[in-house]
């Protein structure tokens, strides 16, 4: 577009009385595609039109001088008139050279709608330095206005089926919930009332119908996390991160306490984030290392940070001692439902890190993986300084 604004400015130099003398100008207004036109501010009329105006409104430049005043009210879209009328009102007062524009519909003479980007700017002046005439070039935007609404209506499609299987999941996930933990109960007061009166195999079934159901409760809360992170209303504020970790340490306490863990909680910063979020990122994270350690091996988690080079932002690490991850998985830990480790003992969802990328995602971040087997893991997210 810029080319076009190099045209007028130089037609504009040339002048109304001189453009017979420029046949240069004449010849390339009548080669460019776009539509280039003189119009009149005092009698509100086309005064030129090169040979484009035909080929992209299906008028001749004979046409559109006979329509007089009656130019704009008769081709311009009726909801383009006002915005067409302001601009032309700004251009009485532009300097020159000053180069101003405005997208606007004009009827086609075949009856469609055709969308144009005007590039304006002064022509000439009367004795007293008021705008008389305007010179322009016209493209043809409609295949892009058509691409933008098309992507538009994709977009609001693909919004509208997202937000009812976010809205399926969460209430299927909640409606689980009821009768898992209704099960959880009945199995539980099974064996605490009638143990003496079940064989050793029914004692056992029972207890793996505990671990079953436990799993499946695990598995629903993981499921509810995610919807929640996906479809939850992003609320950014200042955190502290230290009294938000300790807060998450005492939601694991059960597990902690019960693995024998530490949790080494360093001196943290402010951040710019949401705070629900990050408590479910960092109670992910942590609740994995509780889960995946080394036999024999006290499970260890450290969370520390670092300030960015830009001085803007910090990197927080949660780092842990446990069995780590192989380098060429680290891209699969974070799919959905995806458990590389489905041996006893390492019980999981396949869900809980998943969840962690996507809340980086939701804070314009990424989350990073270092890793091998056996030398545990750091997961590091990148937030701004509150």
């Amino acid at each position: 577009m810029a080319s076009n604004a190099v045209i007028l400015k130089d037609v504009a130099v040339v002048g109304l009385s001189h453009w017979d003398a420029a046949p240069f100008l004449k010849k390339v207004t009548d080669i460019v595609p776009s539509i280039i036109y003189i119009f009149n501010q005092t009698t509100q009329s086309n005064e030129y039109s090169n040979r484009s105006l035909g080929e992209s409104l299906g008028f001749s430049a004979q046409d559109v001088q006979e329509m007089g005043a009656g130019l704009m009210p008769t081709l311009c879209h009726p909801d383009d008139l006002a915005r067409v009328g302001a601009h032309f009102a700004a251009l009485s007062d532009a300097r020159d050279g000053e180069v101003l524009q405005v997208e606007y519909r004009v009827r086609h003479k075949d009856g469609n709608w055709v969308w144009l980007l005007s590039h304006d700017t002064v022509f000439d002046r009367d004795t007293s330095g008021q705008v008389v005439r305007h010179i322009g070039v016209a493209s043809d935007i409609t295949a892009q206005k058509t691409a933008e609404e098309r992507a538009r209506a994709e977009h609001l499609k693909a919004r509208t089926v997202n937000d009812e299987l976010r809205t399926f999941s969460y209430a299927m996930s909640h409606d689980m919930k009821a009768p898992s933990n209704t099960l959880n109960l009945l199995l539980t007061e099974l064996l605490e009332t009638h143990r003496d009166t079940l064989d050793p195999d029914a004692i056992e079934l029972t207890e793996l119908a505990l671990g079953t159901v436990a799993h499946m409760g695990n598995l629903v809360d993981d499921v509810l996390n995610y919807t929640r992170v996906i479809n939850q209303d992003f609320v950014l504020t200042s955190v502290p991160l230290n009294a938000l970790l300790n807060q998450v340490t005492e939601e694991l306490d059960g597990i902690i306490r019960h693995q024998g863990g530490v949790v080494d909680i360093a001196d943290l910063p402010l951040v710019a984030a949401d705070a629900t979020q990050l408590r479910i990122y960092f109670h992910a994270l942590i609740e994995n290392a509780m889960k995946f350690h080394k036999p024999e091996t006290i499970p260890r988690v450290s969370i520390t940070c670092s300030m960015t080079k830009d001085l803007k932002s910090y990197d927080i690490t949660v780092r842990d001692n446990g069995i780590g991850i192989d380098t060429s998985k680290h891209e699969q830990v974070f799919k959905v439902f995806k458990r590389l480790n489905t041996a006893p003992g390492h019980s999981g969802t396949g869900l809980g890190l998943a969840i962690c990328r996507r809340i980086a995602a939701n804070h314009g971040s990424t989350i990073t993986l270092a890793s091998s087997p056996a030398q545990g893991a750091a997961f590091t997210i990148r937030l701004p300084k509150a």
